[in-house]
């Protein structure tokens, strides 16, 4: 019999409220910073943030239909998750990042979960994402969640940075509609 406590209790995903972009930008700084040093310069951290997380731009976002979504343990906020559309029936998951002390709790698939019903819920066949090629841990909680690489590119960024990653995808399974059967 499996004893171990549900680490995931309390947790809950949820809309971004407009008021709460302040509350995520902060903790977008916390997240990269804690994890990307020695993946990236801290420049290139800055200079990202910098270039997508501001007020202006999260809100111009929502409105062009990305949606967020806020990962939440109780009140305290603590990840967060970018997807929208990218062509036809294919979203991207352009962020989803979680505060590294709650790594490792099955957080994370909840969150991949669900990113693939919301995709799921607007007859979306195919998700893809975009994961730096050092990101070790994430490219592995991806393919734990059945992500497969799909290619590799480099971006540049401009100012001299560039972002080298993997694309990964995964089919999403669309609901039967009366029309199917």
């Amino acid at each position: 019999m499996n004893t171990r406590p549900d680490t995931r209790a309390g947790i809950s995903i949820t809309p971004l409220e407009l008021c709460d972009i302040p509350r995520l930008i902060e903790l977008a700084k916390r997240i990269w910073h804690a994890c990307y040093p020695g993946i990236i310069t801290i420049e290139q951290i800055d200079y990202m943030l910098a270039q997508g997380y501001t007020d202006e731009i999260i809100r111009t976002e929502c409105g062009d239909g990305v949606v967020w979504l806020t990962i939440n343990d109780g009140v305290k906020m603590i990840g967060f998750i970018s997807i929208g559309p990218y062509g036809e029936n294919c979203m991207k998951l352009h962020k989803l990042y979680l505060l590294p002390e709650y790594h490792g709790r099955g957080i994370g698939a909840l969150a991949l979960k669900q990113v693939e019903e919301l995709a799921s819920s607007k007859g979306i066949q195919r998700l893809v994402l975009n994961v730096n090629k050092q990101n070790i841990s994430g490219i592995k909680a991806y393919e734990r969640a059945g992500w497969s690489c799909s290619e590799a590119v480099v971006n540049d960024i401009g100012r001299g940075f560039v972002m080298d990653d993997f694309v990964m995808s995964k089919s999403v399974c669309t609901p039967l509609t009366n029309h199917d059967i």
